[in-house]
């Protein structure tokens, strides 16, 4: 009889581990930023004072920086308004989109869209409608319509930490596994999941159905492309690789380096990806961000102080 029962746990054991997922690995929390020293040189562009140090950056007309407790609108640094502590940011037509606790705030001087739980990253879709919200103490992403109603909920089975999202799927970054699962973003149905590193931290859509991640513990870039999910391109980033955005007019992904107060632009166009760009910044850049329309960067980062944050704006 006991050996009929292990049997049978053996067979239930291996169908529940037979389904695609990723599997939690034992390396695969949290990395940490590295470190940066004083920076060496001045920041390319120009650069903003912030009063707190903020940890979310977003770029359009003009720029948007979220901290811990606060939105803010430069280059006036002036304080949005707003319940909870932020999460998320990204730009929009006429403003920008801010998570903060179970609301998403349209900002300067928007509308304020309730949220069915805390909400932590957004994605907002260059040709798209809608907007991806990840609830991550659900493990849920939910769809809201241009007027901020939902339009539907996606389980993802994790912690979703990071999107990124282009016209038709969503891309869910599990930081806790080091995951990329992809979803379809008019159905919501579960497409694939891969392992995504030792230590992914972000997640952007680099067009042509690819997504970009970047796995911080090992350093490196990692490009997957959907349909079927596979990964492309593994490409050494050396210098602390952190943030990630895209810039979709030139085809190149710009990083930044913590370890070297650097950001360095990648172009994804060919077999491997090859250096096209690189600006000192801030010290620490921990948030980047890329204007959609111009092409132009912003950088978040320390004033070297920790009194204070900078936010840098280069040129394209």
């Amino acid at each position: 009889m006991l050996r009929r029962l292990l049997t049978l746990a053996g067979v239930l054991l291996l169908t529940a581990c037979d389904t695609g997922a990723p599997v939690s690995h034992p390396d695969a929390t949290m990395p940490t930023p590295t470190w940066a020293p004083a920076p060496s040189a001045s920041p390319a562009g120009t650069t903003m004072p912030v009063p707190e140090r903020p940890t979310g950056v977003a770029i359009g007309a003009t720029v948007a920086a979220i901290s811990e407790n606060a939105a803010f609108v430069l280059p006036e640094a002036a304080r949005s308004p707003i319940a909870g502590p932020p999460r998320g940011v990204v730009s929009v037509a006429g403003g920008f989109r801010v998570v903060a606790g179970s609301a998403v705030h349209n900002l300067p001087g928007g509308a304020t869209w309730a949220l069915p739980a805390p909400g932590g990253a957004i994605a907002v879709p260059r040709d798209a409608d809608w907007t991806a919200v990840a609830l991550p103490d659900r493990g849920d992403v939910i769809i809201l319509s241009a007027d901020g109603a939902v339009l539907r909920t996606i389980g993802t089975g994790g912690r979703p930490a990071a999107l990124a999202a282009d016209g038709s799927r969503i891309a869910v970054l599990d930081t806790s596994e080091s995951s990329i699962t992809v979803f379809d973003a008019a159905t919501g149905a579960r497409q694939e999941a891969l392992r995504a590193g030792d230590g992914a931290v972000t997640v952007a859509a680099v067009g042509g159905g690819r997504f970009a991640v970047i796995d911080a513990r090992d350093g490196e870039l990692l490009v997957f492309d959907t349909g079927p999910l596979i990964l492309r391109q593994r490409y050494p980033v050396k210098g602390g690789a952190w943030a990630a955005a895209y810039d979709g007019i030139r085809g190149v992904l710009w990083v930044t380096l913590t370890a070297r107060n650097e950001v360095v632009g990648l172009h994804l166009g060919g077999g491997t990806p090859r250096e096209v760009g690189r600006h000192p910044t801030v010290r620490l850049p921990l948030a980047l961000a890329v204007d959609p329309a111009s092409g132009a960067l912003a950088v978040a980062g320390s004033d070297g102080t920790g009194a204070q944050g900078l936010v840098q704006r280069i040129a394209a």
